[in-house]
């Protein structure tokens, strides 16, 4: 008979039962702040929310949310809607909730006059106390980049005293925030206020400064402790294919930093976007936009400051309404010719059913062959059916179907096909080790190079992130700076604590709950700088999270009360308990030495003797906390029992 493994419950056992912190790449205690909107405390919701992350307000719009991905609630029906509960808590009281944002207000240019220094002391944690540590050394660190990468360790390190520079060549911070992702996913309003709120540590921001040309990146080198380089993937990859020179052919990096800079862009009446992935996702939908922002008469490129707030305003309701009657009467043309299948598309689920609701085309299963053009202006793209998009070994390889030529008729077309790097700034004595797919080697533990104190992370380190991995590479690079400064290593030290819920139930009906879509602007609103989602309603908010299944509590086992009168086990609803013999298991080193602690002797001598030892194991990935087990219990031997982590950093 074969034997049952198991495990004996240690920290890092339970930090992996939190399936959505574990996942989150800044461990973000998401079964934290769910709980506590569950509970209706949404402002100690917020607090857990943005205790590890500067960008909370903006990760509750725009993260990819991997902790839903990882939700143990999807096993049963769909996961937690964790990021669209972060939106409700960081509107009440993150940094968009001191001033209405952008399209709530009329349009204008003046400056964000905001005072956040209140913002600035909530939820700092272990970094804060660490900064109280006395006799400690502060330095000064240069960043370049002001992306989610430079950002947050731009925050880190500036919450642990030191002094930071932060330099972008562009004229606003944000990096790929504000010059990839679309206002109508993210407004522009908050993406100010949360850098506001950054820089209100004590961070100094240099922008239009632009490294390698108007200042040597030697002399970063020269006059900072440390130099991080969070510079990401600017420059977008082109086809090698007939006619991309034509007038006509955008690459989607480009495409949507001139939009996102409030420029103004001729496509034309019929664009095609070329990729599968979320930016060409992103780049037809702004294509959509901006087609019908169009329709208003101004087809030319025109710089955004040349006009004034009051010109911009009336522009703004006129496209408005041009747009509302372009998508109504089905202007606007806008297709997406991916390599993939349906299947195999790599853009995110919402967002393909979001633009196939606002009216794009997407084809699947056609390769570009050549882009077609008369007088040096793009008519059209010729492709050829794909066979296969991957060989035998799962290698991205392509194959075409031969005499499957197909001619699309268009204006535009948008290549949003992968990114690069661009590190000519380094110059060519840098000595920073580069892969052979252009990017900056690092120590993945440290985001250290080649060379002493210089540090790199996020896309320019590994190719295209997501938001949190970002942050994540931010503060990972800061605490190593940190250490370098210091000239010991900083550590964290992980502590687990428990606490009796003598009245702990779940929700009625909460394991039949559904999740309820996200509410979003209707069809004919979706313009402009509109955005899309609108967000839960606190009712709502409430509704959603207690769809929680409470990793967080557990059943803990007493053995001195326990009959084994096998109640628990008849009363579970999912077959979670089950009573067998101790001879019967099979573990590790640490459940032989509990074994022999328990009994006197070795789980061999155990198993060939006769004493008739019995243990409850139970399965963790079924439960639902539901406490039916310990309410069955005669003896009291089986309690509900919620556990938190505390995490201290320290110097080894």
């Amino acid at each position: 008979m074969p034997k049952y493994q198991v495990h004996v419950p240690d920290v890092e056992y339970y930090q992996k039962q939190i399936k959505c912190q574990a996942a989150c790449p800044v461990r973000t205690d998401a079964r934290g702040y769910v709980t506590a909107i569950a509970r209706g405390q949404l402002e100690e919701a917020y607090k857990i929310a943005r205790a590890p992350n500067p960008l909370a307000s903006i990760c509750g719009r725009v993260c990819n949310a991997p902790c839903e991905a990882a939700c143990r609630r999807g096993s049963i029906d769909d996961p937690i809607a964790i990021r669209p509960l972060k939106r409700v808590v960081t509107e009440r009281y993150g940094v968009e909730s001191q001033r209405l944002l952008a399209h709530q207000q009329p349009a204008t240019r003046q400056p964000i006059t905001l005072d956040l220094s209140n913002m600035t002391d909530r939820s700092q944690g272990a970094l804060a106390d660490l900064a109280k540590m006395p006799n400690r050394k502060t330095g000064r660190v240069a960043i370049i980049g002001s992306g989610p990468a430079g950002l947050s360790c731009a925050h880190d390190l500036a919450v642990l005293g030191h002094g930071v520079t932060l330099f972008d060549a562009a004229p606003a911070a944000g990096g790929m925030l504000r010059m990839g992702i679309p206002v109508y996913r993210l407004d522009r309003t908050l993406l100010d206020l949360e850098i506001g709120a950054i820089l209100a540590t004590g961070v100094e921001l240099r922008l239009n400064t632009a490294i390698g040309v108007d200042v040597p990146f030697a002399d970063l080198r020269r006059d900072f402790d440390a130099v991080f380089i969070a510079t990401g993937l600017g420059e977008g990859r082109s086809l090698r294919i007939p006619g991309v020179d034509l007038d006509g052919v955008f690459k989607a990096v480009d495409f949507l930093l001139n939009v996102n800079m409030g420029y103004k862009v001729d496509l034309g009446q019929r664009v095609l976007v070329v990729g599968g992935g979320n930016v060409a996702v992103d780049a037809a939908r702004m294509a959509l936009r901006q087609r019908a922002n169009d329709e208003n008469g101004d087809s030319t490129i025109s710089d955004p400051d040349e006009s004034s707030a009051k010109e911009e305003g009336k522009s703004l309701h006129a496209a408005f309404d041009v747009a509302r009657t372009a998508l109504r009467l089905g202007v606007t043309d806008v297709r997406m010719i991916a390599l993939e299948s349906w299947e195999e598309l790599p853009a995110s689920k919402l967002e393909i059913e979001e633009s196939l609701e606002e009216g794009i085309e997407i084809h699947p299963g056609y390769g570009p062959q050549r882009i077609l053009g008369e007088n040096g202006q793009v008519t059209g793209l010729e492709t050829f059916d794909v066979a296969s998009v991957f060989d035998s070994d799962g290698r991205f390889n392509p194959t075409f179907v031969p005499n499957s030529a197909r001619i699309w008729q268009c204006d535009t077309v948008i290549l949003a096909i992968g990114q690069a790097a661009d590190l000519a700034f380094m110059g060519d004595e840098h000595g920073v080790e580069i892969s052979p797919r252009g990017l900056i080697v690092t120590d993945p533990e440290t985001g250290a190079t080649s060379q002493p104190g210089i540090y790199a992370g996020g896309d320019v380190v590994f190719g295209p992130r997501i938001l949190i991995e970002g942050v994540r590479d931010g503060q990972r690079a800061a605490r190593s700076i940190d250490s370098q400064i210091q000239g010991k290593r900083l550590t964290t030290e992980t502590a687990i604590s428990w606490t009796v819920q003598e009245k702990h139930h779940m929700p009625d009906g909460y394991t039949k709950r559904p999740r309820s879509q996200v509410p979003t602007l209707s069809l004919e609103r979706r313009i402009g700088i509109a955005e899309v989602e609108v967000g839960y309603d606190e009712a709502e908010a409430k509704a959603q999270a207690e769809r929680c299944l409470r990793c967080g509590v557990n059943t803990i086992f007493d053995a001195a009360k326990c009959i084994l009168c096998n109640g628990c086990v008849d009363v579970c609803p999912w077959d979670c308990l089950k009573i067998v013999r101790v001879s019967d298991l099979a573990g590790d080193a640490a459940f032989e030495s509990l074994v022999e602690q328990r009994y006197g002797i070795d789980l061999v001598s155990l198993a060939q003797g006769d004493m008739p030892a019995a243990a409850i194991i139970k399965d963790d990935e079924h439960c639902t906390r539901c406490a039916l087990c310990a309410q069955r219990c005669p003896t009291g031997a089986i309690t509900m029992e919620s556990f938190t982590f505390k995490e201290t950093l320290c110097y080894a």
